[in-house]
């Protein structure tokens, strides 16, 4: 049995209280049975002493009343003065025989015997116990216990007055073993008469010289009996052996010191050592049963604990490995365990319940209740084993976030809604799952014969369920979705590849501006390709080990003719893939958001450089692209100043561009962040202005310090009337609000002279300058003011 169970630790607590309970109670009631029995012993014994006193007591005046009628016999002691001897000795075996004594005899006046009845005193002996014969001579009566030959008499001498005292008369009872037996039937104690060679003393000669009678049986029992003590004085709790027999009180009975008698009482203590063992043996059943009924009664209630709590482990185990099945109330437990039991039946319930909703919120979408991505691949895996066809389309809602923005989201949440419910309709047995925010993947199943007509015809069927517009809480809201298509096993074998494809096809639908678009062989290579790029240009921002370098590109004034500005452009020189153009790797980052890392190395590289050409007085402010994820983001502000700060530069050293593509995104949201930018005292320049959606008025609101002419109405300027039409407005219209103008893709001399004429502040393009590295501006810089002072003297000569 193992002691850390609770089983055996009630049982052992249980029991060991018992035992240590009844342990207590037996030796506190044999500890008191025993004192009591000893205490009662003892005053029986004291008793018994005094019972044998009062008998000696009236044993000697019976004596003295028998032998004053002898003595008190005219005819006795006229034959006695006679000294008729046979009539003297035939009295005295009369006498004796009436009063049953045992020795009769007298002694006349000089001690001498004269006549006996018994040998133990012979006549014509010296009576050895002088003193006591003196004081019968003195005509006092002697009453004594005495040796007489090899027996103890109790005796009395009486004198024989006539008037004088002529002769004692001796009458003596022997206290032989009948006597002694006799004695202890009726004090109820043993009795023993022994001489005492010395007063005080117990060292005896041997039993044959010592001991005279005892109401005992045996040498061995006498002898126990002298040396036990005066009284009981314990009896043995727990054994029997070296219990204490007798208790013996030694009484010397003579008063005479010639041949001292004494009388030894002894209290049999063995019916009281018996009876208190008898009461000790029950007491100790009594005491094992007890024990025993509690390790029963405990080993009873140890079950009915243990066993539902082991069936209570065996289900919280079950319930751990996600095992949940219905616990049953044992049959026979007490209320708390019953209660017990109900609480872990109820957790186990609601814990089933609860995993079950878990489970439930974790294969769906909380807000529509279709699948979500995890379970639609695990869907998109079962269905690609059983190897059925089918065609997979992922559905975007355009413009969502606008919705969202602008209506709510109780609407946009509505708008959902309605969305999938609509494409349930068309899935056909299929599946459908929402897989983003405004994203959603449907699974219809198609003939194995299916084609790209097939396929194309049914993504229609999703893009006219959606042509009607949603009602939602009374408001009518036009849903427009792109929808990417692929189909299995025609275009994919794989449910991970089923997903990226579709992915790619919408990808392809929304940078073409398409609504829908069928994958086509080939593209999961460009997109893999992408997924590279981006890997590699994550990792060339991190190492920053050259591969990313800025080039500059000069902006000349046409009212000075200097150049007094630059643009920033980013290039990337891949180790093994070459030359990456700017509009492959930027338009990825502004899609997976990299975009702002990538702007905050190009901030550092760019005023790294400014503050180098400051030092060696070169006055040249730059520009620098930034994104609309960029303008919406709050640091950007504290950025830059921290920056300029550590390299001790102003916000006029630079000026930042934006697109207004970019403003249009977010518009109130760009506005308060270039208004922030301006009242920090950065620039702002408007580039690729005129390829854009905003309004004229708008460009009134706008923070901008700057407007860059887009360089497709730049190229041909000098031969395109349109375009020089479209030119001249802006300028008019810049001038009229206080914007300076830079034209892009200036390429001929007569495209600037056309510029110059028509008040263009600045001009940019490759007739000036290709852009050009960091290491190389300083040169050419040089190079050109000493063109241009060499060109402006050759002007004055020739006016």
């Amino acid at each position: 049995m193992r002691l850390n169970t609770f089983r055996s630790q009630i049982l052992l607590l249980t029991a060991g209280l018992t035992a240590l309970t009844s342990l207590s109670i037996l030796t506190l009631v044999l500890y008191s049975a025993g004192e009591t029995i000893r205490s009662k012993v003892n005053n029986d014994l004291s008793a018994a002493v005094e019972v044998f006193k009062n008998t000696v007591a009236m044993r000697q005046q019976q004596l003295l009343t028998s032998a004053e009628i002898l003595v008190s016999d005219f005819g006795f002691k006229q034959a006695l003065a006679s000294q008729d001897k046979a009539t003297v000795a035939s009295m005295l075996e009369n006498h004796g025989s009436r009063i049953r004594s045992d020795l009769m005899f007298l002694v006349d006046v000089s001690g001498q015997v004269t006549a006996s009845t018994d040998s133990d005193v012979r006549e014509g002996e010296q009576f050895s116990y002088a003193p006591a014969l003196a004081q019968s001579l003195k005509g006092e009566v002697s009453a004594d216990f005495f040796v007489l030959g090899n027996h103890i008499y109790q005796l009395l001498l009486i004198p024989v007055q006539a008037p004088r005292v002529i002769a004692i008369a001796g009458v003596g009872f022997r206290m032989d073993e009948p006597l002694a037996q006799q004695l202890a039937r009726s004090s109820g104690i043993e009795v023993t008469f022994v001489e005492q060679q010395s007063l005080g003393m117990r060292s005896p000669r041997g039993v044959s010289n010592l001991v005279y009678s005892s109401s005992l049986s045996g040498d061995e029992q006498i002898l126990q009996a002298m040396s036990s003590p005066g009284y009981a004085q314990a009896l043995g709790y727990w054994g029997n052996d070296a219990a204490q027999r007798f208790a013996s009180q030694w009484l010397t009975i003579s008063r005479h010191d010639t041949v001292p008698v004494s009388v030894v009482l002894s209290a049999d203590l063995r019916s009281s050592s018996e009876g208190y063992v008898r009461l000790r043996n029950r007491i100790l059943q009594l005491a094992l049963i007890i024990v025993l009924l509690a390790v029963a009664g405990s080993t009873l209630m140890a079950r009915r604990l243990t066993v539902p709590l082991k069936r209570l482990v065996r289900d919280a185990r079950a319930i751990a490995r996600g095992e949940y099945h219905s616990i049953d109330p044992p049959r026979r437990a007490n209320n708390e365990i019953q209660t017990l039991v109900s609480a872990f039946r109820t957790m186990n319930n609601d814990l089933a319940g609860r995993e079950q909703k878990i489970r439930y919120q974790a294969l769906h979408d909380s807000l529509t209740g279709l699948l979500n991505r995890v379970s639609m691949l695990s869907e998109l895996e079962q269905r690609v084993e059983t190897g059925e066809s089918f065609m997979l389309a992922d559905v975007n809602i355009r413009g969502f976030k606008n919705i969202n923005d602008s209506l709510g989201p109780d609407v946009g949440d509505g708008c959902l809604t309605r969305v999938a419910q609509r494409l349930a309709a068309l899935s056909q047995q299929g599946a459908l799952a929402r897989v983003a925010g405004d994203e959603f993947v449907l699974l219809i199943p198609c003939p194995d014969t299916a084609t790209n007509l097939w396929a194309e015809a049914h993504g229609w069927k999703i893009l006219h369920s959606m042509a009607t517009p949603v009602n939602v809480n009374g408001i009518s809201v036009n849903i427009d979705v792109r929808v990417g298509l692929v189909l299995f096993p025609a275009q994919a074998s794989t449910a991970a590849q089923l997903i990226r494809r579709t992915n790619i096809a919408l990808e392809h639908a929304r940078s073409h501006k398409l609504s829908l678009f069928l994958y086509e062989d080939g593209m999961d290579q460009q997109h893999l390709q992408k997924l590279h790029i981006l890997k590699s240009l994550k990792q060339a921002l991190n190492d920053n080990d050259g591969q990313l370098q800025m080039y500059y590109q000069p902006q000349k004034n046409l009212l000075t003719g200097n150049v007094d500005k630059a643009e920033a452009l980013i290039r990337w020189f891949h180790p093994q893939d070459g030359f990456i153009p700017p509009d492959v790797f930027i338009e990825l980052a502004e899609q997976t958001g990299l975009i702002c890392q990538l702007t905050d190395w190009v901030i550092a590289q760019v005023l790294e450089h400014v503050a180098v050409w400051r030092r060696n007085n070169i006055d040249l402010q730059v520009s620098i692209n930034i994104s609309a994820q960029d303008i919406c983001r709050d640091g950007l502000t504290t950025l830059i100043e921290h920056k300029l700060q550590d390299l001790q530069l102003r916000p006029a050293d630079i000026c930042l561009e934006i697109t207004e593509r970019d403003m249009m995104l977010d518009e109130e949201k760009s506005l308060q962040q270039l208004q922030l930018l301006r009242e920090h005292g950065f620039s702002i320049s408007m580039d690729d202005y005129g390829i854009g959606y905003s309004a004229l008025s708008k460009l009134a609101r706008m923070p901008v310090d700057e407007i860059k002419i887009d360089k497709c109405f730049i190229l041909n300027l000098a031969e395109t009337h349109d375009d020089q039409i479209i030119v001249r407005s802006t300028l008019n219209m810049a001038r009229e609000l206080g914007l300076r103008v830079t034209a892009e893709g200036v390429e001929n001399q007569a495209s600037e002279t056309w510029l110059k004429a028509a008040g263009c502040n600045y001009i940019q393009g490759y007739f000036l300058c290709r852009p050009m590295a960091f290491e190389s501006i300083a040169g050419w810089l040089a190079d050109f003011r000493q063109h241009s002072d060499t060109a402006d003297r050759q002007q004055e000569i020739q006016s």
